[in-house]
């Protein structure tokens, strides 16, 4: 090259420039950042219900004992919103723990990559190295929104029913203090029922709005990163994940 020639601009053979494939990477870079803490919330927020639940447990179980050996009568609160109640607590502990070890992000290179990315670029049919790990990023990216998706569910869950539990019990205290009839009881548990059910529905679909119809390609739709994707997506890899899918 000679001294008084222009240097020419570092390019894939795609065309990717330099310029463009740092704006990009910094930008996938953030993007898988802000999916790894927010699954770290989830997982803290997971496994402090857990420790809360068990500790309320324990309570309960000491208490009891202690009732037992006195002459107070337990029998009005054992009633149905008790029980509904202490079975919804029971549930979202266990689902506080399938959150907590569902986790499983992806990103990175190991060993074979980098031997891959090596052969490639001293072998016969050369590959962009930039490109390919742009690609690497998109796939991740994808791949931990779907993660997240089901961990958003499992925790939106895991809280609802807490609420719901101790909604119940409330309740149940103040049936088992008062003591109404049957009918009233009966009358009332499904009213509860009710309410508690259309408001859990609400809350568990409110989170979401979909994004502002484009008609142009100047912007990117983005990443959810707090919800990762859709509920009705979110269920899908949910499904998969219990099938136990095997899928690389």
């Amino acid at each position: 090259m000679d001294d008084g020639e222009p240097a020419e601009t570092s390019t894939s053979p795609a065309g990717i420039s330099q310029d463009t494939f740092e704006l990009a990477r910094e930008e996938l870079q953030r993007t898988f950042e802000y999916q790894v803490q927010r699954l770290r919330e989830i997982d803290a927020k997971a496994i402090e219900i857990l420790k809360a639940n068990l500790l309320l447990f324990g309570l309960v179980v000491t208490g009891g004992s202690i009732f037992v050996q006195t002459a107070i009568t337990i029998e009005p609160f054992l009633n149905v919103f008790i029980l509904v109640g202490v079975g919804l607590l029971l549930l979202s502990t266990a689902l506080a723990g399938i959150t907590y070890t569902s986790s499983n992000l992806r990103g990175g290179l190991d060993a074979q990559d980098i031997e891959r990315a090596i052969a490639a670029e001293y072998g016969e049919h050369t590959r962009d190295f930039r490109e390919q790990l742009l690609r690497s990023y998109a796939q991740w990216i994808e791949y931990n929104a779907r993660m997240t998706a089901v961990n958003d569910i499992l925790a939106t869950v895991t809280v609802l029913l807490v609420i719901v539990a101790f909604a119940y019990i409330g309740v149940g205290l103040v049936v088992g203090i008062v003591a109404p009839g049957t009918l009233v009881t009966a009358a009332v548990f499904v009213g509860q029922t009710a309410v508690l059910g259309w408001l859990t529905r609400l809350i568990y679909h409110m989170d979401h709005l979909a994004p502002p119809p484009t008609e142009t390609i100047e912007t990117f739709d983005g990443v959810m990163i707090s919800k990762g994707a859709s509920r009705e997506e979110g269920l899908v890899a949910l499904w998969e994940m219990l099938r136990g899918s095997n899928e690389e």
